[in-house]
């Protein structure tokens, strides 16, 4: 069961930002250069050999709850036809689990104490699962606001759950169990990077999964996004499949959002700034942006997309009544389609997939 086999294909990092490589060892912290200049960044895993559509993946063999090769689902609705690439379908319910399943494996792979998260919803719960059905310690640290209901399940797997009054302090009590010797799989430094960036490679099948699906390159993804872990992976995915010449282009992704973040950097301001707001669209909340979610953005020419809270439950209700049960944050998703559709963002018979992140059954 606890069995990994880490790939010989990665042989260091590359920072996704100023191109500098390192040595294959921690990166919690994303690129050095670039944290000392201010403008943090996260790295990426260097390959060797040629990509085939198949390897340069961090495992040839992981922890897995049966994570991945999740549907995709033609839907028709009144904001036109699209496809859903349903990730609620994984087995916490939510896309979480593929990173999870990457990041226990890391963890047993380099002899890490545990695991460790800074989470208040589908990362802790995943974690939490992933590592008890590995045996292996796990803390997760949420702040005191955490759904009843949320907080028994991580406690049920026999995880220790921390609570913290604010989301800064989970990140600062974060680093003390780094220091510890837990292995993080989420970011703890402010302005922030990506999650751990081995665990961020397991979405680069969400990518392979829906061209494979498809029988053909999507046109546009639209991705709910906080600090950008999916929409990277997933845009790293079609960018493999293109360098190998399975595509000819990478298909536009549009970030999701609950306010005016991303689309703010896209105007001018620092990538770096805090854009403060509140919303009950927790799963993807948060005043910061990454480098990551940005350049997804901007190197597949895509948008940044903002979705109210009203316009995600009418998307919600909207799916339910097809069967689909999202949750509110995921269904962002949903309702974004019909704003790139009124934008004419796409071409009327451009195909699109929504990336709907989490089941509503889901307590968040």
């Amino acid at each position: 069961m606890n069995q990994v086999n880490f790939s010989d294909e990665i042989i260091g990092y590359q920072c996704i930002k100023c191109k500098r490589e390192y040595p294959l060892e921690d990166m919690y912290e994303g690129c050095p250069r670039c944290k000392s200049n201010g403008k943090p960044s996260s790295v990426k895993p260097i390959y060797q050999g040629f990509f085939n559509g198949e390897n340069w993946l961090p495992f040839q063999m992981a922890v897995s709850l049966g994570e991945g090769s999740t549907p995709l689902l033609d839907v028709a609705t009144n904001h036109g036809n699209f496809y859903i690439k349903n990730e609620a379908s994984n087995p916490t319910g939510s896309h979480k689990d593929r990173m999870s399943s990457f990041t226990i494996s890391m963890a047993i792979a380099n002899g890490y104490r545990g695991v460790v998260a800074a989470s208040s919803g589908n990362a802790g719960l995943s974690l939490a699962s992933y590592a008890s059905y590995a045996n292996i310690p796990c803390v997760i640290i949420s702040t005191d606001n955490l759904n009843e209901q949320l907080a028994s399940y991580i406690k049920s797997t026999g995880a220790e759950l921390v609570l913290t009054k604010t989301s800064l302090e989970r990140w600062e009590l974060t680093k003390e169990y780094v220091k510890d010797g837990f292995l993080s799989a989420t970011n703890y430094i402010d302005p922030p990077v990506g999650s751990q960036p081995i665990g961020i490679q397991a979405y680069k099948l969400v990518a392979r999964e829906c061209y494979g699906q498809l029988g053909s390159n999507p046109n546009a993804l639209v991705i709910p996004t906080s600090r950008g872990d999916l929409i990277w992976g997933i845009y790293e995915g079609f960018s493999e499949l293109k360098q190998a010449k399975f595509i000819e282009k990478i298909p536009k992704l549009f970030a999701v959002e609950p306010f005016e973040r991303i689309s703010k950097v896209l105007d001018g301001e620092k990538y770096t700034n805090h854009f403060n707001q509140n919303t009950n669209l927790k799963s993807i909340a948060g005043a910061t942006v990454t480098w990551q979610s940005l350049q997804a953005v901007i190197e597949s020419n895509g948008y940044a997309i903002n979705v109210t809270e009203e316009e995600a439950l009418d998307a919600q209700a909207l799916m339910g009544r097809t069967g689909i049960h999202l949750e509110l944050s995921s269904s962002t998703a949903i309702a974004a389609i019909k704003q790139i559709r009124k934008d004419k963002l796409v071409e009327g018979n451009d195909s699109i997939i929504a990336v709907t992140t989490s089941s509503r059954f889901t307590p968040i």
